[in-house]
Parts: structure tokens; C-alpha cells; sequence
């Protein structure tokens, strides 16, 4: 079932994810954000708690904290992290079959839930091959004068 996940709850879930960390803010020196997902988190994180944004994953080290949207078979944060040990990994969203269980978490995927988040459409939103990726037609620009 598809589920839309709102701005509004984002705003609560990343302000709960700030109050669980900033006790350890002394102990993560950046931020990383798993790309596409994670870089929303990441950003607000990083203003929320006064932490850089690392952009280049060769630079995580065990003092960066990892942000992602959801762990959902886990496979993209265990890819990322079988390279180098992280201080804490946060999601929004986990599930309970993930094989990267994230440290901070602030919701629970049911098994067939898709999560539709607000920055993604219903298109890009499709990594299940349910949906067709329609290539975006160019935008139209106009020339001032």
C-alpha cells in the first residue's frame, strides 16, 4: 500500500531525531547523507544540531553521523558502511527484515507499505519497477530582454 509521508511529519521526526542527539553532538564531527533520501535529513540535521554536511562518502569517518530516509532491506546502508565505521546511523523510516538496523529510527514500514516521501513524486518514487519513469519534457525558458 502506498503511504504518503507529509512535510509535517518530517518536521516532528526530525526535530525528535535532534533531541536524541544533541547530548552526543560532541562525539560525531559531520554529517553524511545517503543520496537521494538521506540528503533531506542530513541538511536538516546539520542546521538543527551545528554539524558540516560531508558530500563526498570517502571522507566518513567514525565521527560522522549517517542520515538516511528509510532502511529498508538495508542494502544500500550496508554497502556504504562495510567501507567505514560511523559513530551513528539515523533513518526516518526502518523495517524489521532490514540488514542494517540504524541506530535512531523514528517510524516502522510495514512490510508492503511503499513510503512516497515529500520531495519525491509518485515517478521517481518507483525503485519497486511499478511505476514507468517518464522522461521529463525540457522546460520551456524565456529570454528577457
Amino acid at each position: 500500500m502506498r503511504k504518503r509521508y507529509t512535510y509535517a511529519q518530517f518536521d516532528t521526526d526530525v526535530k525528535k531525531l535532534a533531541r536524541a542527539l544533541r547530548p552526543r553532538t560532541d562525539r560525531f564531527d559531520a554529517i553524511y547523507g545517503v543520496p537521494r533520501g538521506g540528503l533531506v535529513l542530513a541538511v536538516c540535521l546539520s542546521h538543527s544540531l551545528g554539524k558540516p554536511i560531508l558530500l563526498d562518502p570517502r571522507r566518513i569517518t567514525k565521527r560522522t553521523l549517517v542520515a538516511d530516509d528509510i532502511a529498508d532491506s538495508g542494502a544500500t546502508l550496508k554497502a556504504l558502511l562495510k567501507r567505514q565505521k560511523v559513530f551513528l546511523v539515523v533513518t526516518l523510516y526502518r523495517t524489521t527484515h532490514s540488514r542494517m538496523r540504524p541506530d535512531f529510527s523514528c517510524r516502522t514500514k510495514k512490510k508492503n507499505d511503499w513510503i512516497v516521501f515529500p520531495w519525491e513524486t509518485d515517478a521517481s518514487s518507483a525503485y519497486d519497477g511499478t511505476l514507468k519513469m517518464r522522461r521529463p519534457r525540457a522546460a520551456r525558458i524565456s529570454r528577457f530582454p
